[in-house]
């Protein structure tokens, strides 16, 4: 006689190691150096929540990036490409849970790779991703207009942006050139530095622009506020959600890692009904 709940267990396990990773590339159209704070605090929450989580760091070095993605000796996943180092040593993980990669050596410049030197870095890594239920990416387009790596394109794409006019107006280029390079896409928004109404105002705008001028449409995946605790955790060393969690900030991340979470949670749901 079969076991039904081993079964279940078994069905259970299959698909959760069979989930696709989820990889979201995020543009900043900012001009604050306050993406790896929104980034490190969002991956600590997706950890928090039982998830395996990998933050590329795959944009031109900044002093802000490299200290809090703790990059700064770790070998570059294009070293692995070049077999100049082993996989295992481009990946660190850090005291809130969640792992940091780098993609190219410090100092190196953005610049878009011969299609021999691309393909061994997509290999590289499709690879490490495929070790994790989420990847994080902080990214920006070579000079090309191009995302560093093609895989990145196959996953979402995030344009985090806030209320002045010209990171509105940066963060509608960066649509456009996206959109040139790997035709009509959908996006997510992320309104940071602002109000939840000033954030509506925000995406209203910029999603009716975009819609009546590249006939493509935006998802609005939440609003970060300008929050002292931010800073305040920063010192301290630890994730807005675990040391203030009754924060604004906090609840506005939680809200995100909701929003970035739901998809994978859609997935193992609908998989398990089907087995009961």
């Amino acid at each position: 006689m079969l076991n039904f709940q081993n079964d279940q267990a078994a069905g259970l396990r299959r698909i959760m190691a069979e989930s696709k990773t989820k990889v979201v590339s995020i543009l900043s159209a900012s001009l604050s150096d306050n993406q790896p704070g929104l980034l490190t605090n969002l991956a600590a929450q997706l950890s928090s929540r039982g998830r395996d989580v990998l933050i590329l760091q795959a944009a031109e070095d900044s002093l802000e990036s490299t200290r809090s993605y703790g990059t700064a000796v770790l070998p570059a996943l294009k070293d692995v490409a070049y077999r100049k180092s082993a996989l295992s040593q481009a990946v660190k993980h850090t005291s809130q849970g969640f792992y940091t990669a780098r993609l190219l050596p410090r100092h190196n410049s953005l610049e878009a790779l011969d299609d021999q030197h691309e393909s061994a870095l997509d290999a590289v890594f499709n690879k490490l991703a495929a070790h994790y239920e989420v990847v994080l990416i902080d990214t920006m387009l070579t000079k090309d207009y191009a995302l560093p790596l093609h895989a990145f394109s196959e996953g979402e794409i995030l344009i985090r942006l806030t209320k002045d006019t010209e990171s509105i107006k940066q963060a509608y280029l960066l649509m456009k050139q996206v959109c040139s390079q790997y035709g009509r896409r959908n996006f997510g928004i992320v309104v940071d530095a602002c109000s939840d109404v000033q954030a509506a105002t925000v995406f209203r705008n910029i999603s009716q622009a975009a819609r009546r001028f590249m006939l493509i449409n935006l998802e609005f995946y939440g609003a970060v506020p300008a929050d002292e605790h931010l800073n305040r955790a920063m010192k301290l060393g630890r994730a807005v959600t675990d040391a203030f969690p009754m924060a604004k900030a906090s609840v506005a991340i939680n809200s995100l890692a909701q929003r970035i979470d739901y998809q994978q949670n859609r997935i193992v749901e609908t998989e398990l009904a089907s087995l009961i």
